[in-house]
């Protein structure tokens, strides 16, 4: 088992950022094409179906980074009191276990429902929902792994593990839109195939998790709790982060709907740079609920290193807004487009500076704030329900949500009176 001295498990934030920044590049890029790829090579309306149910993923998978933090902060726990090893792995038996009983209700459930989701996104016909369906229930197990590794501080094997994923669909996806059909259907099938290898990974990279072969303790089971309280914030934060699009394509047409829907994810960039700053100061500043000096300089870091990434993005996407279209969708874009693209990245840069925050109470196990991100969600929901007469409704309603929720974090990371 690795030896930890006093704070040596908070050293090399900025090694280990980088680390993850530079493998999130080899992600993003892929990333970057595949939806080149999709924006260029299918219609309009097609590409608004993919970036819908697509999206309906995300507000699914988002909420799933609970499973990681909770595989996370009990890795780290157990590594850090000498108990990894084994125990690890029967930490993460029990929850595949229960893992595989919710996939099966999830891809069930999405069976049974997907004529009326069919007809709610006014889609030709079901087998796009029932894909969506089948994403949802493998996406479950993928944070499993990815948890165990950032709580082991493996952030290599993380690193490998967290993009293999992107890389695996980009390719099936060039074989499916080129030489099969291009459709919105292939690219959802890619998407399965990119998660199914991605968790094939992780469970070889298992094996290189330092102390593996540890000596056998019982894990505590109490982090159903702490599952269940991530899992809370989590679903409110993504439904901030995700449901534009959604909400665009129920409210808009098919065509508008595409537009905003390619705006959209270009604009979206900017919080997934965000994550690897947050995925390395996570291990690094987990407690039982009480905060040091020495977590308060890890926030603080990971917060100045975050800022400067948004900054650098949110300009280079101001300033070339109308290049950066031009890649991704081979079109040129109008005054009205160049300002839809403008405003979606800066009306979710804030959410960036959230994420590192929210991850920083919820490695603490402090979840007063986190929660109320529901509520912020449930706000933001309603208040696009009512105004959505044009996109300016709508991202103005995004904005006040996004800022409100950086403000939210703000106050209860930087105040001595976060609660658990």
């Amino acid at each position: 088992m690795p030896t930890y001295t006093v704070n040596s498990y908070q050293e090399g934030l900025f090694r280990h950022s980088v680390t993850l920044l530079i493998a999130a590049q080899t992600g993003n890029l892929c990333n970057l094409l595949f939806q080149v790829l999709m924006m260029r090579r299918l219609s309009v309306a097609e590409y608004g179906v993919l970036a819908s149910m697509l999206s309906l993923v995300l507000v699914v998978a988002t909420p799933l980074e609970a499973l990681r933090t909770a595989a996370a902060h009990q890795t780290a726990m157990l590594i850090r009191a000498g108990h990894g090893g084994d125990s690890i792995l029967l930490l993460l038996k029990r929850w595949a276990a229960t893992l595989l009983i919710a996939a099966l209700l999830i891809f069930t459930g999405g069976s049974l429902i997907s004529p009326a989701v069919a007809a709610f996104f006014h889609l030709p016909d079901v087998i796009p929902v029932l894909l969506t369906a089948l994403i949802m229930a493998v996406s479950l197990f993928n944070p499993l792994f990815t948890g165990a590794l950032q709580g082991a501080q493996s952030f290599i094997w993380m690193a490998v593990q967290g993009q293999a994923w992107f890389i695996i669909r980009f390719a099936v996806a060039i074989f499916l839109v080129v030489y099969v059909g291009q459709t919105a259907v292939n690219g959802l099938i890619a998407h399965v195939l990119g998660i199914s290898g991605s968790i094939a990974l992780g469970i070889y990279a298992l094996h290189y998790i330092p102390g593996m072969k540890g000596k056998l303790e019982r894990p505590d089971p109490a982090g159903w709790n702490y599952f269940l309280m991530s899992l809370i914030a989590l679903s409110g934060y993504a439904v901030i982060m995700n449901a534009d699009i959604p909400m665009v394509k129920r409210f808009f047409e098919p065509d508008e709907a595409g537009i905003f829907a390619r705006a959209a994810t270009i604009g979206r960039s900017v919080i997934f740079l965000t994550i690897p700053v947050a995925a390395a100061m996570f291990p690094k500043v987990v407690s039982s609920g009480i905060s040091t000096m020495g977590d308060r300089r890890i926030l603080v870091r990971a917060l100045l290193y975050t800022s400067c990434l948004i900054v650098v993005f949110a300009a280079l996407c101001t300033i070339a807004a109308a290049p950066i279209w031009y890649l991704f969708t081979g079109e040129h874009a109008s005054a009205e487009v160049i300002t839809l693209v403008r405003w979606m990245v800066w009306s979710m840069a804030p959410l960036g500076m959230t994420f590192v925050m929210l991850n920083y109470e919820m490695a603490q196990r402090r979840f007063l704030a986190p929660s109320f991100m529901v509520v912020l969600a449930v706000i933001y929901v309603s208040g696009v329900s009512l105004w959505h007469e044009t996109y300016a409704q709508v991202l103005t309603i995004l904005t006040a949500a996004t800022v409100s929720s950086m403000i939210v974090m703000g106050v209860a990371s930087f105040s001595g009176s976060s609660r658990r």
